[in-house]
């Protein structure tokens, strides 16, 4: 197919990266130099756009058999509507997908809309949906997901890998939930927790924006469902004392200046997921669980790439994939939930991530996996 990236960040790049010489033939567009530039230096094709003008951005699209919108969420809505005119697919990794959800569902759209694709809401559903499967109810499902520095080197114990607007939404967004078959909004930072996997403790807290449309199709299922952040013990309480304790979450300017220059990027890190249900099997109580870490690239790589990136980058690589071989079925808006994992798991760009054994060998020196 086709695929004209929109934003070239960090997800942008490692989607160019991964399709480069996979039979996919991709190009990024950018409002700006410096990111244009930077992705011509990685040897990928390259336009300017301004996304927030549709027509431009319909004209763009033009030739193209798909849309990838990495841009900030605020133009998702924008982009979204551009591909619908300009009559192909779309797809994006944001973690609030209600504004292109509500689009597609009011829109006659002939092409296949996937919002949410990524690590969280997309890989998470895909887990999920298929855990609650192999058990009966009443089901609880906690969703824990993190992307954390591998030498975490600072009092807050985390790093940028991701973009710090998307921070921000996470720990003052509302967390949607099933509460005793209920569906649920909840205040973020809240449903402390603390555990240990693999020798290493961390602890975890309710952030917003990680389910995606998974409450709604798990509510008939499902009792109880959370979705909570894993970050290193010690994150939550300086985290509430930025957000809530100093205000600054209704300072939103001065909050994104102290975490963007007071917060080191990083590269080295490693994604850590941990699902547990617990329901019943043949009639007796049971519980099951995914447990999985995904680190770095190699420091080695020209261009490193982070698991955060590399994990959504590959996820949202494997939909475009299905998307082309017809397993993506039906038009306008598609659902993560209904996508089976196997097919995922066993796609050639989520396989090495998902396959590969959990062993010491996987992990840093410093860390077992």
């Amino acid at each position: 197919m086709k695929v004209l990236i929109i934003g070239g960040g960090r997800i942008g790049l490692a989607v160019a990266g991964l399709l480069a010489g996979s039979g996919h033939d991709a190009e990024i567009a950018d409002v700006t130099r410096e990111a244009l530039d930077h992705a011509a230096r990685r040897g990928f094709r390259t336009r300017h756009l301004d996304a927030s003008r549709r027509k431009d951005c319909v004209e763009a699209l033009a030739g193209f058999d798909i849309v990838v919108n990495a841009a900030p969420t605020r133009l998702a809505a924008a982009i979204a509507a551009a591909a619908i005119e300009a009559g192909v697919h779309y797809v994006d990794t944001a973690e609030d997908i209600a504004p292109v959800s509500d689009l597609a569902a009011s829109a006659n759209h002939g092409k296949v809309i996937l919002p949410g694709c990524g690590l969280s809401p997309g890989l998470v559903a895909n887990l999920a949906a298929e855990l609650v499967d192999a058990l009966d109810g009443p089901i609880d499902m906690v969703v824990r997901v993190g992307g954390l520095p591998v030498h975490p080197s600072n009092g807050f114990g985390y790093g940028l890998s991701w973009d710090v607007d998307g921070l921000i939404a996470e720990y003052t967004g509302l967390c949607e939930g099933i509460v005793e078959g209920q569906l649920v909004s909840t205040a973020p930072l809240q449903d402390y927790e603390s555990f240990v996997l693999n020798g290493r403790p961390y602890e975890a807290f309710s952030t917003a924006g990680g389910l995606g449309s998974l409450c709604a199709a798990l509510q008939h299922k499902v009792r109880n469902l959370s979705f909570r952040t894993i970050r290193y013990p010690g994150h939550l309480t300086l985290a509430r004392f930025l957000f809530e304790d100093l205000g600054l979450k209704r300072r939103r300017d001065m909050l994104r200046t102290v975490l963007r220059f007071g917060v080191p990027d990083v590269v080295q890190d490693v994604v850590v997921i941990f699902i547990s249900v617990r329901g019943f099997h043949q009639g007796v109580p049971a519980e099951r669980s995914y447990v999985r870490k995904i680190y770095h690239e190699p420091m080695r790589s020209q261009f490193p790439v982070t698991a955060l990136s590399h994990t959504s980058a590959a996820h949202l690589c494997t939909m475009l994939d299905l998307i082309e071989q017809g397993h993506i079925a039906g038009r306008g808006l598609a659902r993560h939930e209904t996508i089976p994992l196997k097919r995922i798991s066993e796609n050639r760009f989520m396989a090495p991530l998902l396959n590969r054994p959990m062993s010491a060998g996987t992990a840093p020196a410093s860390e077992g996996a």
